[in-house]
């Protein structure tokens, strides 16, 4: 009996295997919840982008310019990101070319989805969904 005691005292071989079966899991999640995140952060930057172009166009002093060709610009750099430029609502707080000297707003608001984290953002949001909307805005004067 003394024998047997010792022989399973010594193997310590699998230990490392079970430790790490039990840590995977958790590593994982962490990193494709970085990932997830990541990819909201890298919607929110195009969106941003989106804003001020779309703002910069419409401060400038031209005739020509519509609020269809700022949403045309709004929408190319949305679109330039990889993400749907219809899924974006796009608006003009303070009016649209309001005249010299005032200031131009453009606000973009778009919903993401999340991919990984879904389960567990549906349990942590106040409504129930994995999504989340982004929103942005840019202001220039208008010159």
């Amino acid at each position: 009996m003394r024998g047997m005691g010792r022989r399973f005292r010594k193997g310590e071989g699998g230990q490392a295997l079970v430790e790490f079966a039990l840590v995977l899991p958790l590593l994982l999640l962490m990193v494709l919840g970085i990932i997830d995140f990541g990819r909201a952060w890298n919607l929110h930057q195009v969106l941003t982008d989106a804003a001020r172009e779309g703002v910069r166009k419409a401060v400038i002093f031209d005739p020509a310019t519509t609020k269809d060709s700022v949403l045309a610009v709004v929408g190319a750099v949305i679109a330039s990101g990889s993400y749907d430029p219809r899924k974006a609502t796009v608006s003009f707080p303070d009016g649209f070319q309001a005249g010299r000297g005032k200031v131009s707003t453009v606000r973009i608001a778009m919903k993401y989805r999340f991919g990984f984290l879904a389960p567990f953002i549906k349990l942590a949001s106040a409504d129930g969904t994995d999504t989340m909307t982004l929103t942005t805005q840019a202001s220039m004067r208008n010159e």
